[in-house]
Formats: C-alpha cells, sequence, structure tokens
C-alpha cells in the first residue's frame, strides 16, 4: 500500500478529490471539518497519501454527553462522551482497513481524554446499515445503547475497555 501519514487536519492537506460513496461525509470535508477544527468544535484527524500529502480518509472526534433521559447510566442522566461524529475511507482505499485504523485511533484518543477530563463512553450513531461493520468487523466490543437492536447508537464504555486490556 502507499506510504501513508497519520494528521491533524490542517490547511497544508489535500482534500478534493475525495470521495467515499456518501454525499453527507464528503461535504462536511470539504466545507465544516477545518472550519469546524478552528472553532474547537471538532477536531479531525486524517491519513494522507505521503508523497502528495492528499486525504484518503478522516475521522471526527468532539466532546459530548449522553442525555440518557429516565433511563439512568451509572447513577447520572447525563454521561459525559467522545463522539465519534464522522468517519470516511475514500473508495479507492476501500477494504484495506484504514476504517478500521482509524476506530483503533479514536478508541486509543478516546481513552486517552479519558484519563484527563472525565468521559465514560466513546459513542457513534452510525446509519443502520453500517451497525454490522461495527459490531462484527471491527470487533473492538461495541455494543448497541439499551439494548435496542434497532438502534443506530453504538458505544464503547472506555472504564471497561480500559480494565479489560490492563
Amino acid at each position: 500500500m502507499t506510504d501513508l501519514i497519520f494528521k491533524e487536519l490542517d490547511g497544508d492537506v489535500i482534500i478534493e478529490p475525495f470521495d467515499c460513496g456518501d454525499q453527507v461525509i464528503n461535504s462536511f470535508l470539504n466545507t465544516l471539518a477545518l472550519l469546524n477544527q478552528k472553532r474547537k468544535l471538532s477536531k479531525t484527524y486524517t491519513f494522507c497519501v505521503k508523497d502528495s500529502n492528499k486525504v484518503i480518509a478522516f475521522l471526527t472526534l468532539s466532546a459530548s454527553q449522553l442525555n440518557t433521559g429516565d433511563a439512568r447510566i451509572f447513577g447520572i442522566d447525563k454521561v459525559p462522551i467522545v463522539l465519534l461524529g464522522r468517519l470516511g475511507v475514500d473508495n479507492n482505499y476501500k477494504h484495506k482497513n484504514l476504517g478500521i485504523a482509524l476506530i483503533k485511533i479514536a478508541l486509543e484518543k478516546s481513552l486517552e481524554a479519558s484519563n484527563i477530563i472525565a468521559c465514560r463512553l466513546l459513542l457513534v450513531e452510525t446509519t443502520l446499515d453500517m451497525k454490522s461493520y461495527y459490531l462484527e468487523k471491527v470487533n473492538m466490543g461495541f455494543e448497541w445503547f439499551r439494548d435496542r437492536k434497532n438502534s443506530s447508537i453504538l458505544f464503547i464504555d472506555l472504564k471497561k475497555y480500559e480494565e479489560s486490556t490492563h
């Protein structure tokens, strides 16, 4: 595979042409990712081709909270989380496990954050057709939120994950 570098999104990367097959994800990368980063609303990380600095895959993380309402989790109704908000792999680089590599990085960064500020879950709200990807192919311990099989909200309990790996 082409030599890749992993880096935070900055003005030096080449975004276009990027096409992951999902216009919402493509549009986010092209128009909002850098702006949201400058506004400190989210942080975007990329895999770029080393020689050209062209983005071929990316993920976006932000701090958030999960409002659980009456179904209190951990004794509270607002759980601090790291939100994996966007993830995309260019169509020309699919089936090379870049998505899995990005999710592993998201998990590592979430664990680091959980030891600096309180956050309990890494949460992803995915499409129903991508749910099996997170549950079966990624195989990092994603669970359905509140055991609702039709939910598109998946999470990894960072505390449990950290305890199981140490």
